[in-house]
């Protein structure tokens, strides 16, 4: 048996085959397909064309007219309309497609005549549901919609290059970061020439992968030795994410892209806090003064030690270890608690700093007197500044002895010029 095929995805398909081994390969492709002889009767069909249009298997169609089944799909009139025309030899489409309804399936649709071995014209239609790859490419319009709004919405600086550093795209955030007007201006110069550092990008490259660094850019040395126009001047700086873009093939990449954002004032703040915090620190443990921090608990009936400098060390006889993070009435519970409790909680509610009388953290002769001056921070911390005054102390108790001995001595003095 002589026959002239065309299959969806196989082209024409001419041999000579038996009945039984061309039903197996008929039966075995995936596309239903119907073919129709010269009065538009079923003269074949295969097992996806029953499966997919729901014919019950006992049914026999060969030979019945397509438009006498009432198939859904075959009773639309555009496709029975075309149908027609290639019945007609007149001109018709090749492929159509097809929305079904009832069940929002969508079908792919190819008519072609064919010729039998006793030269009788005829009709192949093939059907194949490309539900799922009309969605994916739904989706996958989407998603490149998606992309290229955040790449042009995004705020920070996006810039995809070659290996070489030639710029190949970059977006609105990029231009406007780096002072430039338009794409041209970037793309006529060099992904290493804007960074101050060019080792660092072609370790980025040669690395391979993701990573996130900091980049700097000299602006004024990029106008006057590469001739790029700019707004921008002076030095600035960029947090940069690095990423490799991997081709579909694999294999080492030659195009990569960097997200960047401009750090200048952060990198500066960060510079000036640093700054700040050393000179703190240098003031806090050099002052003669010892210093304390407390953090106030409990409403203020207790207080975590948070931080004491040296002075603070060497008057308490303590180390600092032993005493930031314990609780003061707890490492010390020989302080006059209702006195010193109830300046701190005034402190603490008025925010009006307060002198305590001289003190004692222990209850021993040998315990240092200490005088404090409490004020609270903003961070709601209470601050101490302690100063020993045990020498004052102990000299002001020790006066009314010394006069007592002194009158004493004057009085003996007398009584031996009386003898």
């Amino acid at each position: 048996m002589a026959l002239f095929l065309l299959c969806p995805n196989l082209g024409w398909i001419q041999g000579q085959f038996n009945f039984t081994e061309l039903s197996l390969r008929y039966h075995r492709l995936s596309n239903a397909i119907v073919i129709l002889d010269a009065d538009l009767h079923i003269l074949m069909v295969n097992t996806s064309f029953i499966k997919t249009l729901g014919i019950h298997r006992e049914r026999n169609v060969i030979g019945v007219p397509l438009f006498d089944l009432n198939l859904r799909i075959f009773s639309d009139p555009a496709i029975m309309r075309n149908i027609e025309r290639v019945w007609q030899s007149g001109t018709y489409l090749s492929d159509m497609q097809y929305i079904e309804d009832s069940t929002n399936h969508i079908y792919h649709i190819e008519f072609a005549p064919t010729v039998s071995h006793v030269g009788k014209p005829g009709i192949m239609i093939s059907l194949q549901d490309i539900t799922a790859w009309k969605n994916t490419e739904t989706a996958l319009k989407n998603s490149e919609k998606k992309i290229r709004t955040i790449f042009e919405t995004v705020p920070s600086g996006i810039i995809f290059f070659t290996a070489e550093g030639v710029v190949l795209n970059a977006n609105r955030a990029s231009l406007d970061i780096l002072g430039l007007k338009k794409i041209q201006e970037l793309a006529n110069g060099n992904i290493f020439e804007i960074a101050c550092y060019k080792g660092k990008i072609l370790e980025l490259i040669r690395q391979g992968k993701v990573a996130e660094t900091e980049l700097a850019c000299d602006f004024d040395r990029l106008k006057r030795d590469q001739g790029i126009s700019s707004t921008r001047s002076g030095i600035v700086y960029f947090d940069v994410v690095f990423t490799p873009i991997t081709s579909d093939g694999g294999g080492i990449p030659n195009e990569f892209a960097i997200l960047f954002k401009d750090i200048t004032i952060e990198r500066l703040a960060r510079k000036e806090l640093a700054f700040k915090e050393i000179r703190y620190r240098s003031f806090f443990e050099n002052t003669c003064n010892g210093v304390l921090i407390y953090e106030p608990i409990d409403g203020g009936n207790e207080y975590i030690f948070k931080d004491v400098n040296r002075a603070t060390e060497k008057i308490l006889q303590m180390q600092k270890t032993d005493l930031v993070g314990r609780k003061l009435f707890e490492v010390f519970p020989d302080l006059p608690n209702p006195d010193v409790r109830e300046a701190l909680i005034r402190v603490l509610e008025t925010e009006k700093p307060e002198f305590l009388p001289p003190l004692q953290y222990r209850k021993e002769h040998s315990s240092p007197w200490i005088w404090h001056y409490i004020f609270k921070l903003p961070s709601g911390e209470i601050a101490s500044f302690m100063i020993d005054i045990s020498g004052a102390v102990r000299e002001e108790a020790e006066a009314p002895l010394r006069a007592c001995g002194a009158r004493v001595a004057r009085e003996g003095s007398l009584s031996e010029i009386d003898i």
